[in-house]
């Protein structure tokens, strides 16, 4: 009998073996296991081994079997080995199953020995010196070597070491039993949207029951395939079932056996749609101006036709059209009339009814998020300050009291877009009516200085200058692109507690109200009076207070788990406006 530690699983001692492989298919050991789920999710390494002993994994030779709950039967029924044997040998569908995911690199050790050997001839032949001809034989013995490990080293599955579904119970911070949703996300490397989430859960293993899928629109030619092939066996799976319950092997050959090619192009989209409902589809489009009209022509034509519409949703960040700020500027400077209101100029809601029920069952519109680290540095200088910040979720308001000497901000002057004035037309007409405000009103403090890290870098990087100058200013004047609205500096305006004033937007962040936590100008002369206005020792506590209130919204809302929980899940509860744009309403919500 092996020995191992004793746990307690619902109420059934059973001994833990850390030594073993983790599954029979791996070489993963239960304890390299146990590591994984605790730095992955954030729980005790007692919770982690409980979750494989549920799972049937790791228990020691002898120790006593868990028993687990009946759970109401939704497990087709398994497929016998001759069955499965006719699978492999006479389905080419079957046979490639997963293997656009889950691909194995196996060294040919001819291929890579005849490749080698030829390189090498080639290189002895045209080098001038013959004696690197001995630099040249170690090399290749050297990869005819590590060819050879790879030809017979044991071999295991990219996502051998990914994470598999854990009891509900290990990711709720609260003592309700909450199913979460289980997100398969096409880049691996994003983590960060989900560790915070008490009700969404992120998973390697993009075939589990019930889990969603989340992927750029650039990938969705990739995915579509694989969609399809998934479907197909879920369909096969459906009917295996029906027919094994009356155990005619014969008819349940006939039904693997079926040539499921151009199958799914004769299936009604009810029937379609019918097949694992709770399996979803979320297309995401980061784009600035969006890809035009090709995603979801793509989605009716395509995708819809093999998944069926009703899994498909569209998140995008382009949910407006005919943005022409570079215009308005144009006529404010032949004309005159900086006091016109943008109007028009400002953009329209894009129209997406026509796609519902025929796409997609759903348009969202995506929005910019908190960015941590540029929130952790703010704790940084609080504390620096010697201000006492709890943590850097708390919602403090020292930030939004601190001594502001520079009166108004840019961060932005005609400097930074050079060789890119098509889209920046607008935001450097802003800083030059600003830096020319301290002409009219002598005493005003005003900075359109670029401090801090700028385009890419800047993205990626937190400047503490940067951070500096924007607690020490009381109001920032954000002015958007010329062609499109949203970007990163709203939020991180947001965090330092100062009032933010913006051009209009279509669609604000979930939370962000005009008046409330953000101040909005309509034109040169309402940007104006808003800045005199809130500079008013009068209305200093107002102007802390609405700086104070973005803080919190930006905390409280727009933290990218917070975004990410909005749009995969309340299907049910989300208001879909005459535009075709579904979102959960905000009191005060001022869109169409």
């Amino acid at each position: 009998m092996e020995e191992g530690e004793i746990i307690e699983v619902g109420g059934t001692p059973v001994k833990f073996c850390g030594d073993r492989n983790w599954l029979e298919t791996t070489t993963i050991s239960c304890n390299k296991r146990v590591a994984f789920l605790v730095d992955t999710y954030h729980i005790s390494p007692r919770d982690a081994k409980i979750s494989l002993l549920e799972d049937g994994n790791c228990i020691c030779s002898g120790g006593a079997e868990i028993q687990t709950q009946t759970k109401p039967s939704t497990v087709l029924p398994p497929i016998t080995e001759e069955i499965f044997a006719t699978l492999l040998n006479e389905t080419n569908d079957m046979k490639q199953y997963y293997a656009n995911a889950e691909t194995q690199f196996t060294g040919n050790f001819v291929t890579i020995s005849l490749s080698l050997f030829a390189t090498l001839a080639m290189m002895t032949c045209c080098s001038r010196k013959g004696h690197l001809f001995i630099f040249y034989a170690l090399g290749f013995v050297i990869l005819l070597y590590q060819s050879l490990l790879l030809q017979y080293m044991p071999h295991q599955s990219n996502f051998d070491d990914l994470s598999l579904p854990l009891n509900a119970n290990a990711h709720i911070d609260n003592n309700s039993i909450v199913t979460p949703m289980k997100v398969w996300h096409y880049d691996t490397n994003v983590v960060g949207l989900y560790q915070r989430s008490s009700t969404l859960v992120q998973t390697m293993d993009k075939d589990e029951e019930a889990v969603s899928w989340v992927f750029p629109l650039s990938a969705m030619p990739k995915i579509a395939p694989i969609a399809a092939e998934r479907l197909e066996k879920l369909i096969r799976l459906e009917k295996h079932s029906q027919h094994n319950s009356g155990n005619n092997q014969q008819q349940l050959r006939n039904v693997i056996r079926t040539n499921m090619t151009g199958y799914l192009h004769n299936v009604t989209q009810d029937e379609l749609n019918n097949v694992n409902p709770e399996w979803k589809l979320f297309i995401f489009d980061a784009s600035d101006r969006g890809v035009g009209p090709w995603g979801l022509w793509y989605m009716e034509t395509e995708l819809a036709k093999t998944v069926g519409w009703k899994r498909i949703h569209y998140i995008t960040r382009t949910t407006q059209k005919d943005r022409n700020m570079d215009s308005w500027v144009t006529q404010s400077k032949e004309n005159s009339h900086v006091a016109a209101d943008f109007g028009a100029f400002a953009g329209v809601p894009t129209n997406f009814t026509e796609y519902l029920g025929k796409a997609c069952a759903s348009v969202q519109r995506s929005t910019y998020a908190v960015r941590d680290d540029i929130n952790d540095a703010i704790d940084d200088y609080m504390r620096s300050v010697a201000v006492n910040m709890t943590n850097s979720l708390s919602i403090n308001p020292a930030v939004a009291n601190l001594h502001r000497p520079t009166d108004v901000r840019t961060f932005w002057n005609g400097t930074v877009c050079l060789k890119r004035s098509e889209r920046c037309e607008f935001r450097n007409y802003i800083a030059e009516e600003i830096a020319s405000l301290p002409s009219k009103h002598p005493g005003m403090k005003v900075n359109t200085d670029v401090i801090g890290f700028i385009h890419k870098k800047g993205r990626k990087n937190v400047s503490p200058d940067y951070i500096e100058a924007m607690l020490t200013t009381k109001i920032i004047v954000l002015a958007q692109r010329d062609k499109w609205e949203g970007h990163l500096r709203l939020m991180e305006g947001f965090l330092s507690g100062a009032l933010v004033l913006s051009d209009p937007q279509i669609y604000y962040p979930f939370g962000v109200v005009d008046g409330v936590n953000i101040v909005v100008y309509h034109s040169m002369i309402d940007l104006e009076e808003k800045i005199l206005y809130f500079l008013d020792p009068m209305n200093e506590q107002e102007r802390i207070m609405i700086g104070q209130r973005g803080r919190e919204i930006a905390l409280s809302e727009n933290r990218h788990w917070d975004n990410m929980e909005r749009l995969l899940l309340n299907d049910d509860n989300k208001y879909v406006n005459d535009y075709g744009v579904s979102y959960l309403r905000w009191k005060g919500h001022g869109n169409p």
